[in-house]
């Protein structure tokens, strides 16, 4: 598929669409998941320390609480929680295994009150409760500030804090976030492996769509293709449920149906022309004929009656072929095959050459006994455009050759002659018709250009084909391709 196709650009951006819109939601539901899974971590360490600061404690409360948070990591190698306590201006407490680099002194400041309707941060706080006794109206509970959570990264490792504490104590608890980010990478991968798979799926479905959205101009491309001279009847069938496409289809078949109609009105007009021309040229010829021969031997009205006579010959060839041509345009051009032998149709050919032209040099290379299915008249008449084309641009003295080779399925005929290079800008418009290149007007070269034209006609109905194979050199070289007619 070449990357200027249509279908692939809109596979290709309809990829990449659908391709930034997951890695957006991708992005957003990554970020999400991140931020609950720290909430959820917040939550944790507010359940673990919010109940041990109803009281005013001592070190070896905390001493005992980080021992059970140690039962709880089940980890004895790499300290999964860390913990520091102050009451009032007094460290009372701060892990063995507290990063070097983590100043407590540095984390942000406790000021409001979870129950602002309880406390005013301007009022003193209420007298701690006594130790031991248990909570009651006498001896509530005091007041919790309001917790900080944040992340800092300490000791070479991600720590997630939590700083919480009461009017009289300040407690931080970090917990390590290696556990929760090996949760989140394999998350992560999780994500990436569904998001390659929804990319390939989406480019999959990508170029289906694109390919089901240009199905209507693929077959109005098939149609084009197909439509010919002998396929003018082609159209494509109305969309019921793609109606942008319906009047575009509409409009090229209303296209094909004005021209199958000019193009059948041309052929009629060429082909009934060319009909009716030929009684009134017969009957012109036969009075010019008996003209001829009744005029005095060697008189100016005998030379004009023969003059005449030539060109009534020459408008007759050129009806002739306006009509055969006519008969090709429609896919009417009557084929009488049979096996024929087409070295002997060259050496007839060649023979009538070296009577027209007897002052050129004509070779011939034939392969006896090639058989082709052909109508043999048409063949003749086709090889003979060719040689009489090669006779007419050719050099004083000049040559011609004829050679066939065999290359399965087909056979080859080459005529070759002697002359002037056709110019590269002309080359195209050989098998115009009425095509003549300023080279023939100039050196007054007789003919309408219809010769080259009928020829390919001819093996084209022949199932051939008939193309110009080189030109330079001095020489021009046309090919001729037959199927073989033993198939």
């Amino acid at each position: 598929m070449s990357l200027h196709s249509f279908r692939f650009k809109i596979a290709v951006a309809s990829g990449l669409i659908i391709g930034l819109l997951l890695v957006g939601f991708g992005a957003i539901l990554w970020q999400l998941t991140y931020r609950m899974e720290l909430a959820r971590v917040d939550r944790e360490l507010r359940q673990l320390g919010a109940p041990h600061l109803e009281r005013v404690q001592g070190g070896d409360h905390w001493l005992r609480f980080e021992s059970a948070l140690r039962f709880v990591a089940g980890s004895n190698s790499a300290p999964a929680f860390i913990l520091w306590v102050r009451n009032d201006d007094r460290v009372v407490y701060q892990s063995p295994h507290w990063p070097e680099d983590l100043d407590p002194d540095s984390l942000p400041r406790l000021v409001n009150y979870e129950d602002v309707k309880g406390l005013d941060p301007g009022r003193p706080p209420p007298p701690p409760p006594r130790r031991g006794e248990e909570i009651s109206p006498r001896n509530p509970a005091l007041p919790r500030k309001a917790a900080r959570f944040l992340t800092l990264h300490a000791g070479g490792r991600d720590w997630r804090l939590g700083v919480m504490g009461n009017p009289y104590s300040t407690m931080i608890l970090g917990v390590d976030l290696n556990e929760s980010h090996s949760g989140m990478e394999r998350l992560r991968w999780a994500y990436l492996i569904a998001l390659a798979t929804a990319l390939g799926l989406a480019s999959v479905a990508a170029w289906y769509l694109a390919e089901r959205a240009l199905r209507p101009v693929t077959a109005l491309t098939e149609t084009a293709r197909r439509v010919t001279a002998r396929g003018l009847g082609q159209r494509i069938p109305a969309m019921s449920r793609d109606q942008e496409f319906n009047r575009l289809v509409v409009v090229f078949n209303e296209m094909l149906d004005r021209l199958e109609a000019s193009f059948q009105q041309a052929t009629r007009f060429s082909a009934d022309a060319s009909h009716e021309l030929k009684s009134p040229l017969a009957r012109l010829q036969v009075e010019l004929e008996q003209a001829v021969e009744s005029a005095p031997g060697g008189s100016p009205q005998q030379a004009a009656f023969s003059s005449l006579l030539d060109e009534i010959s020459r408008l007759k060839a050129i009806v002739q072929k306006l009509l055969l041509l006519s008969l090709a345009d429609a896919g009417r051009l009557d084929l009488h095959r049979e096996p024929v032998d087409l070295s002997q149709i060259v050496e007839n050919v060649v023979e009538d050459c070296r009577g027209q032209a007897p002052d050129l040099l004509v070779e011939c290379l034939a392969i006896p006994g090639t058989l082709v299915k052909a109508d043999p008249h048409l063949l003749e008449q086709a090889l003979q455009n060719l040689a009489s084309n090669a006779i007419k641009y050719n050099l004083e003295q000049g040559s011609i050759r004829f050679e066939m080779s065999a290359n399965a399925p087909w056979i080859e005929l080459r005529v070759t002659n002697t002359g002037g290079d056709i110019p590269v800008d002309q080359q195209n418009r050989l098998f115009e018709r009425f095509y003549r290149g300023d080279k023939s007007r100039s050196h007054h070269v007789e003919g309408v250009g219809l010769g080259l034209s009928l020829s390919r006609e001819i093996l084209r109905a022949h199932a051939g084909d008939l193309c110009l194979d080189s030109s330079g050199g001095g020489t021009t070289t046309f090919l001729v391709r037959l199927p073989t007619g033993a198939a």
